[in-house]
């Protein structure tokens, strides 16, 4: 649910995917998870320092800070235990291993964050209802956009004869 306001937009996931880039590698968070120095995981806490891999440059700083914020009060509050630091790269593992440690894997669309957000109150009720309605009213509304929109890639895939 987090996902939906820390990358609000259909090029985030574009990120934010399971796979190797064409270069080999990629080190952008796709795994629910944390780690000391684990560029794989989402959150990342390198000599003692917290870093959450997940925002990136289309959110609203404040409207992450806060959806940050209200997430880790949470925790604290209902004294939730995120197991050890997972040091592995998630990449390397197969998908029972990912389910052995119980890893689960970010959104993968806009879309499926956006479900995230809307099957959990818990952020309606810290960030407001009326806000968190017209937000996923307003993505839903991208996110229909984006599904219908025929792209250069998709016309020349299949719509190109030779």
């Amino acid at each position: 649910m987090l996902a939906a306001l820390c990358a609000p937009c259909v090029n985030s996931y574009k990120r934010l995917v399971v796979g190797r880039a064409l270069s080999g590698a990629t080190w952008a968070p796709a795994y629910i998870s944390y780690g000391d120095n684990n560029r794989t995981a989402m959150v990342r806490v390198p000599f003692g320092r917290l870093e959450l891999r997940l925002a990136d440059s289309s959110c609203n700083p404040y409207l992450a800070g806060a959806a940050m914020v209200a997430a880790g009060l949470d925790g604290i509050e209902r004294e939730l235990d995120p197991g050890a630091p997972q040091n592995v790269n998630f990449y390397e593992l197969t998908p029972e291993e990912l389910v052995a440690r119980k890893i689960k894997l970010l959104p993968q669309t806009l879309g499926e964050a956006l479900d995230e957000l809307e099957r959990d109150d818990f952020f309606a009720t810290t960030l407001g209802a009326d806000f968190i309605a017209e937000f996923l009213k307003v993505k839903r509304m991208e996110w229909v956009e984006y599904s219908r929109h025929v792209s250069d890639w998709e016309t020349e895939r299949y719509l190109e004869f030779y």
